[in-house]
């Protein structure tokens, strides 16, 4: 199955029209422009704070990067309750509250003793690149058009296009053309279905930077052209080919309840054979998954019994995020359940299961933070019989860091976990330590063994800039011991 760079933009610019007619027809004559977006695992003192923020003014957003026109009107809230959180942010939103900004700038120096470990939630960048640079801004040229640009160079030659987009539309409706990356989970130091651990694709996505109704509904979707794949097989019959694919990703929220936000979610890798794509190849996919991507090949449960006919590959979460105070502690507590399959056959019930618990301490006292997650897995997670390279961009998994410590075409199921501790010991200096550990059930492929990685960062305020030290070290899934040292400034 076959999808253009060309057919894309017109399955693009459909989707635009038919979600602006809906959309737009509400906006009055008062509607604002687009929003540009905050960083996205790119400052971590900042995204602690936005984190932070997330939680005792309960914000109602379970994807990321967030809109720095939602942020800033969740920050007000907060003004009497937590000045000095207050204050933080609203310094940083200044640079976006500009016609055109640098909003970030940073080089960083590192030293690693292996080569073949991926960094998590890094865009693929691997341990032993001994320096990077990268910068994000934008330039609004008129209220409903902004220009973004952004890139990370590596050592190897990587160019990263990440954060190079241009956005238009009004605060119901924006547009995204480019590289715009996308984060699917309330969770903070991992994504099952879609992350920051691959690098994005060329992509269009529709949102809203302006939550709608009394329920602040959010609604997100996005379609890009992954990098060219090898050993894709829709025939069993014929040799692989080379191609492609497309991501579609989709998103939905609400918020019943100041306390409880939940929201649903699909990721659906599809096209890069042969044959070509339809609107209503891809609208039947997304009604009807088992009678699209089920094949069983002998009338069983499927409709779907010639197998070279199958569609592609899905996957679907429903997240929760829970914001609570007790004894005037508050904390987020964090829940998402995936399926990378369909149960028995049905379009309403999940398979190959991937269980997210997570809780977030944004305040143990005036200094300490405390962050932790875990996940579990059933089978068939990240790979797929039809793309023999999985689900992955660019020969890196694009959802949990999990993905990226196996082999790339074992389906092992397993778990994953992690907790961190932000302590910000003075005014102008923060300690961070980040522990991660990935197991893996019995397979026929690798000897696994159970792996432990330990992060420390210290940042130091200097004017306002930070400079960063960071000692990265453990043993990965495969029993290989590695360390990374790495000194970093960031304007």
């Amino acid at each position: 199955m076959n999808i253009s760079l060309l057919n894309l933009f017109k399955i693009l610019f459909f989707l635009i029209i038919t979600f602006s007619t809906v959309i737009l027809c509400s906006v009055n004559s008062y509607a604002k422009g687009p929003s540009p977006y905050l960083p996205l695992q790119m400052e971590p003192l900042i995204e602690l704070e936005l984190q932070r923020l997330a939680t005792v003014a309960k914000l109602p957003l379970l994807t990321k990067p967030y809109h720095a026109a939602t942020v800033n009107r969740y920050l007000k809230t907060i003004v009497d309750s937590h000045p000095t959180l207050y204050r933080r942010i609203n310094s940083y939103l200044k640079r976006y509250k500009k016609t055109a900004a640098l909003t970030h700038a940073s080089i960083q120096f590192n030293y690693a003793n292996q080569e073949n470990i991926v960094l998590p939630n890094q865009r693929g960048q691997m341990a032993d690149a001994n320096y990077q640079a990268s910068f994000s801004s934008f330039w609004q040229a008129n209220q409903y058009v902004i220009i973004n640009a952004g890139a990370i160079y590596y050592e190897n030659g990587d160019y990263l296009r990440n954060n190079s987009f241009i956005s238009f539309g009004a605060d119901v409706f924006q547009v995204d053309i480019g590289y715009r990356e996308h984060w699917l989970s309330p969770f903070q130091e991992s994504s099952v279905l879609l992350s920051t651990q691959a690098k994005p694709p060329l992509s269009v996505t529709i949102s809203n930077p302006n939550l709608l109704t009394d329920f602040n509904i959010k609604y997100e979707m996005s379609i890009g052209l992954l990098d060219e794949q090898k050993d894709i097989k829709f025939d069993k019959d014929k040799p692989p080919v080379s191609g492609e694919p497309a991501l579609l990703t989709m998103h939905l929220s609400a918020q019943p309840f100041d306390w409880w936000t939940i929201g649903f979610n699909r990721t659906f890798v599809f096209a890069g054979g042969e044959d070509s794509v339809s609107l209503g190849d891809i609208w039947n996919a997304i009604i009807d998954p088992v009678s699209s991507d089920n094949c069983d090949g002998v009338g069983g449960g499927s409709e779907l019994e010639d197998c070279s006919q199958e569609f592609g590959n899905q996957q679907a979460s429903i997240s929760n995020k829970f914001d609570l105070n007790w004894f005037d502690v508050p904390f987020s507590l964090y829940y998402e359940y995936a399926g990378e399959d369909t149960n028995n056959f049905s379009n309403y019930k999940l398979a190959n299961l991937a269980n997210s618990f997570g809780l977030f301490l944004p305040y143990l006292g005036d200094s300490l933070s405390v962050n932790m997650e875990f996940t579990t897995f059933q089978s068939a997670w990240y790979t797929h019989h039809i793309y023999g390279e999985g689900y992955s961009n660019d020969g890196v998994k694009m959802g949990h860091w999990w993905g990226s410590m196996k082999d790339p075409k074992d389906g092992v199921g397993g778990e994953a976990g992690s907790i961190r501790l932000d302590w910000q010991n003075s005014g102008d200096s923060q300690i961070s330590f980040l522990y991660r550990t990935a197991n893996f059930n019995q397979s026929s492929i690798a000897d696994y063994q159970q792996s432990h990685e330990l992060e420390m960062k210290y940042h130091k305020a200097i004017d306002s800039n930070f400079l960063s030290l960071k000692l990265y070290l453990g043993r990965s899934s495969f029993g290989d011991n590695f360390v990374q040292t790495g000194i970093s400034y960031t304007w």
